[in-house]
């Protein structure tokens, strides 16, 4: 699969290239932490698929993965991979994932917040995602969901939420945040979250997927693995959930009932009995959505979500546009207005030769004599107007004039007219006039979903972000890079003696400059370890690290590195220390 020749126009700018190069060594031992704790873990902990579709997935403990590796690997399993900048709209995540595309945000948390992280990073959609699909079921569940997401509507207050979190989400992950900035967003979320009267379908649909794709067990409540990829990706989380005061529930369609808080820890999770039971759960919820019950119901929600939606009539046309006004006639439908770009649809597919709009007007019902409009044929239309000049009288007092130019025909009936000269009355009063005019003919409304086919939206160019993004370091920022360099350094070129003076040499610095700086230490303690040498320098490292256990209260992960590196040497983890995660 190659994502880059799928991946219609309007999607293009969503998609940014991953500058490799930009990674600092601090970086990869960022991915190299997180991931070498979360990995030997979850090789026990996670559902099977996780330990097959590793690898599968082109990823590995040691390095940060390059988007177009996984790409090509994913390829094999009918999935693609795409580079993307952070947070993107969940409209463009739901067309990626719908097409079978995983967007990968390539910006890595920082080292203050390697346990969790509440913006998206390339641990989380790498290292979380990726490997689960590989799995066949797990992957057309997480497709499929993507395809349902994409017909939600959402409402109003969606949208206002979705921007307050990823406001505060960002904050919180960027160095330079103010308590004061961090603080405006949290009060910004909470102003968002108490305008919230209703949820959506969107809503139901992204609740459904966090308490699977992003926080699932499998299993059972006393006996469960982990697939969720919020799970997989945080070490404070993976440990965490385990915990008894974390309630899990049995995975029921009532799931989408319990919100959720994106920069919080959980404090229930449920359970899948399998894979196969996510699809399930998906098809009971779907069976719920509007755009599935249909008739008015439906149309009500595309008018409630101001969004930009596709209404099917029973003729088989298709309206796409934001619906702005409904017009009643003996309880049902008999106008519909629109606002802002509209085009006419058959089967998913723009009607070629009909002229788009910006707004519409859409009449609908039966004629006077009680012939319905969507049952038209071509000879109806043709004995309507003699001359060429076609008057449609509805019973809800609309009438239709305009001269005929062509004829849609769909299933021996016609489903819409171009018409010239075109009128709109009601009364003595005259609604719209066009000289050209793509007119669909329907009697009713039969559903109505969120979204346009591809072709609706113009193509957009090609974005020339490149990520992660740039930063600006500070001296002493870039002195710690330098050290890390220089670590990477010494643990590649060479072996014995001389790696153990050149690591003295960096802990002295460390000491000098550093000395509340735990991840380098680790990093040198860790490759001692494999060494097999410099005892007294590891002993030291290790009584430093112990000390910054103590120094940060157990809120960094140092205790769960330490007994990683006594697991390398065999030796049994200490009950002295918190284990972080």
């Amino acid at each position: 699969m190659a994502p880059a020749s799928t991946i219609p126009g309007h999607l293009r700018r969503f998609v940014v290239r991953q500058d490799y190069a930009k990674y600092t060594e601090q970086d990869q031992a960022v991915w190299r932490f997180v991931v070498l704790q979360t990995h030997s873990r979850l090789l026990t902990t996670a559902h099977d698929a996780y330990a097959k579709g590793f690898d599968a997935a082109g990823i590995s403990v040691d390095r940060i993965p390059r988007v177009d590796e996984m790409n090509d690997k994913l390829g094999r399993f009918g999935w693609g991979a795409v580079c993307v900048d952070g947070f993107i709209s969940p409209r463009a995540f739901q067309a990626f994932q719908a097409r079978g595309i995983l967007p990968i945000a390539a910006d890595i948390r920082t080292s203050k917040h390697l346990t969790y992280t509440p913006a998206p990073d390339i641990i989380h959609e790498a290292a979380g995602h990726a490997p689960f699909l590989a799995d066949a079921r797990y992957a057309r569940y997480v497709r499929r969901i993507g395809e349902v997401a994409r017909r939600a509507f959402a409402v109003p207050s969606d949208r206002a939420v979705y921007d307050a979190i990823y406001q505060l989400s960002e904050l919180k992950e960027d160095p330079a945040s103010t308590l004061l900035q961090v603080r405006r967003a949290e009060q910004a979320l909470s102003t968002a979250t108490s305008l919230v009267t209703e949820t959506s379908e969107s809503a139901k649909i992204a609740r459904l997927y966090w308490w699977t794709a992003e926080y699932g067990l499998v299993g059972s409540a006393s006996d469960f693995r982990l697939y969720g990829a919020g799970l997989l990706s945080s070490i404070g989380e993976g440990y965490f959930c385990r915990l008894p005061d974390v309630k899990k529930l049995a995975l029921t369609r009532e799931c989408v009932e319990f919100d959720y808080d994106v920069t919080r820890a959980q404090p229930q999770l449920f359970v899948a009995k399998n894979f196969g039971q996510l699809e399930e759960v998906l098809d009971e919820v779907d069976a719920t959505l509007s755009y599935r019950t249909g008739g008015v119901g439906a149309l009500a929600m595309a008018k409630r979500s101001e969004e930009l939606a596709t209404v099917a009539l029973d003729s088989g046309v298709e309206v796409i546009g934001v619906v702005t006004t409904t017009l009643t006639h003996e309880g049902r439908p008999s106008l519909i207005g629109f606002k802002g770009p509209t085009a006419l649809a058959h089967g998913g597919m723009l009607v070629d030769g009909m002229p788009r709009r910006t707004d519409y007007l859409l009449p609908l019902g039966v004629l006077l004599d009680g012939t319905p409009l969507s049952s038209l044929t071509p000879d109806d239309v043709l004995s309507r107007a003699p001359s060429g000049n076609l008057i449609l009288e509805l019973r809800s007092g609309l009438v239709i004039t305009g001269g005929v130019r062509a004829m849609v025909p769909m299933n021996g009936r016609v489903g819409a007219l171009l018409l010239s000269e075109f009128e709109l009355w009601r009364g003595e009063e005259r609604l719209l006039r066009a000289n050209h005019y793509a007119l669909a003919l329907g009697a009713s409304v039969e559903t109505a979903w969120a979204g346009a086919p591809d072709a609706f939206f113009p193509d957009s160019p090609a974005s020339t972000v490149t990520v992660p993004k740039a930063r600006t370091f500070s001296e002493p920022e870039l002195e710690m890079i330098a050290l890390y360099d220089r670590a990477i350094t010494a643990f590649g070129s060479s072996f014995g003696s001389a790696t153990v003076a050149e690591l003295a040499v960096i802990l002295a610095q460390l000491d000098d400059s550093f000395p509340d700086e735990w991840l380098l230490r680790w990093n040198l303690l860790e490759s001692l370890a494999k060494l097999g040498e410099g005892s007294d320098l590891a002993g030291r490292l290790e009584r430093d690290l112990e000390r910054l256990e103590l120094r940060y209260d157990g809120k960094e992960p140092i205790a769960t590195g330490l007994d990683y590196v006594r697991s390398l040497l065999g030796l049994e983890p200490s009950r002295g220390h918190r284990n972080a995660g």
